[in-house]
């Protein structure tokens, strides 16, 4: 296993709204428990990366949305969207640093100072659209990072997005891109809509989208099942430079928001198989970003299973199982297989 994993964290302080489920307490929940595992001092950090310039975050957002953005920030507190989404007065400021450490993720990446690593940064990313914030999301962070990779020479990305909720705004930035290859896995019929089997890219993107609309109660099981049968598959034949993940903790069974029960362990298997994804297709390079995930026991748990993925150790799991029977998956992972030639 690499020595070099790298860790940057960006908690945003002064973007938080203690009522809302995505405050300033979730980056530092995931932090003392890298400390109490013993896995922080294993990590090498990247620390005081540049905020993201306006130039990189105008490469997947109109700029029409960077000046209502600002002007927002003018009028703070206030609420953006119905979720809702919070601005506060550091709100901008706030999203350009989480934009820029991502950056700076990919960055140590493709520089070779880290083979992979997890940017543990918020506001989280996925939900933002190129012209307007959603979903506790401002700037697409992931996206951003994509764009720049592209920049950087590195031609074809994979995203993988493991949130509970589909991952919307990436979805929309890169559905008409042959270059980026979307996977989302994700709750069906809750927040945000959409993500449906048959949205599967238009124009030159037709195909590099592939969303997997999981029902209520999925589990573990199904997860394995899609891991082997479909997402490996997948991956391998769009043959990626480079791999991202939106990690999203909120399929956890304690979390509030949904109910796809995943477990911890559940973290530790995809964050496995992705490894051995960007082993075998990009010289192991492979970045996550964190997004959702409100329940801070569950939120930590599950990143440092990710981490213990990426510094090469077990899986731990110190919340235990979940207690609702597994939804079947058969009928919905025979549909993706025909909708995307498997």
């Amino acid at each position: 296993m690499p020595a070099n994993v790298a860790f940057a964290a960006v908690p945003s302080p002064e973007h938080n709204d203690p009522s809302h489920p995505e405050h300033n307490g979730r980056v530092p929940a995931i932090l003392e428990a890298l400390r109490a595992t013993k896995l922080l001092e294993r990590l090498v950090e990247i620390s005081d990366p540049d905020p993201a310039s306006i130039a990189q975050v105008t490469a997947v957002h109109h700029p029409d949305y960077i000046r209502k953005l600002r002007e927002h920030v003018r009028s703070a507190p206030v609420y953006v969207d119905p979720a809702p989404t919070y601005i506060t007065h550091a709100s901008f400021e706030c999203a350009l640093n989480a934009a820029g450490s991502g950056i700076a993720m990919v960055e140590a990446i493709l520089d070779g100072s880290a083979r992979s690593g997890f940017a543990l940064i918020r506001p989280p990313g996925h939900h933002a659209r190129p012209r307007a914030a959603m979903g506790f999301c401002l700037f697409g962070n992931i996206a951003i990072a994509a764009r720049h990779a592209q920049k950087r020479g590195i031609e074809r990305i994979l995203i993988v997005d493991f949130d509970v909720h589909h991952g919307n705004g990436t979805q929309e930035i890169f559905y008409h891109d042959q270059t980026v290859f979307l996977v989302s896995l994700h709750q069906a019929g809750i927040y945000p809509g959409g993500g449906r089997a048959s949205e599967t890219g238009s124009g030159a993107g037709g195909g590099f989208t592939l969303n997997i609309p999981l029902p209520a109660h999925a589990g573990s099981a199904a997860l394995q099942q899609l891991i082997g049968d479909l997402i490996i598959p997948a991956a391998r034949r769009f043959a990626p430079g480079l791999i991202l993940a939106s990690a999203g903790f909120d399929a956890h069974w304690r979390d509030p928001l949904a109910s796809l029960q995943y477990v911890s362990r559940d973290y530790h298997s995809l964050a496995t198989a992705l490894q051995k994804l960007a082993a075998e297709c990009c010289s192991g390079r492979l970045a996550f970003f964190l997004e959702g995930g409100y329940d801070l026991p569950a939120l930590a748990d599950g990143a440092c299973n990710i981490f213990r993925t990426l510094l090469g150790e077990p899986a731990e799991d110190t919340l235990g199982p979940a207690s609702h029977p597994e939804s079947h998956i058969e009928n919905l992972l025979a549909e993706l297989r025909r909708i995307h030639g498997f």
